[in-house]
């Protein structure tokens, strides 16, 4: 079954209010998957560009709402000895951009914000993972996704290196059923595509292609 829940995460009411919609719904929440961010004015601008406000909204999206998440299904999870929780992160959380912003860099406040959430797999897995909760960052590279087909002009990006969405989706899934995914549950990352890869588990795609140091992998 499908279910779609409409949220707005700079409302942190609107946040909790979905966790409550699932739950009455469906009764428990096995995997939660931190994807969606902010993609609004300043989240690609320089330090000293970036108005306050955006910087407000861009750590709202990215940070705290995920947090949020994670805090509201995480007690479900350990008193069922189970869950997941998948944070999918950036390069731009664990390395610096390789140009300024707009010619092929990221903005400041998108690293840090992912930067914060990236620390939060490893410390939900020192703290329960022995309860068989377990939390993973996932890189999922350069994407060859309508967003970045639409940003490819601002950011220098090859869109003919990304990989195809799928590729992602299939890593994750791969992640959450597999009895060796919590081998690979830690405070560092997986690279989505090439988890992908290494399984086979997208049929007849040939696997990612290197992206050049110049280029930004948001």
């Amino acid at each position: 079954n499908t279910m779609i829940v409409p949220a707005n995460l700079l409302d942190r009411v609107a946040v909790g209010a979905t966790v409550t919609t699932v739950l009455n719904e469906w009764g428990r929440i096995d995997v939660l998957v931190n994807n969606a961010r902010f993609t609004g004015p300043g989240h690609m601008d320089s330090v000293l560009d970036t108005p306050t406000e955006y910087i407000d909204k861009t750590m709202e999206a990215n940070f705290f709402a995920p947090v949020a998440l994670c805090r509201l299904i995480l007690r479900g999870m350990i008193e069922r000895g189970s869950g997941w929780i998948v944070n999918i992160t950036s390069r731009a959380a664990y390395d610096d951009p390789s140009a300024p912003p707009g010619k092929g860099g990221w903005g400041f406040i998108y690293g840090a914000s992912k930067a914060a959430l990236y620390r939060v797999a490893g410390s939900i897995n020192i703290e329960v993972g022995d309860l068989g909760v377990h939390a993973v960052n996932v890189d999922p590279g350069l994407v060859a996704s309508e967003r970045v087909l639409l940003e490819t002009g601002a950011f220098g990006i090859p869109v003919e290196h990304g990989g195809p969405p799928d590729a992602i989706g299939a890593a994750v899934a791969w992640l959450v059923t597999d009895p060796c995914g919590p081998s690979l549950a830690h405070g560092g990352v997986i690279h989505a595509q090439q988890l992908c890869h290494e399984h086979s588990l997208l049929p007849g795609w040939p696997g990612p292609k290197p992206i050049p140091r110049s280029t930004s992998d948001v």
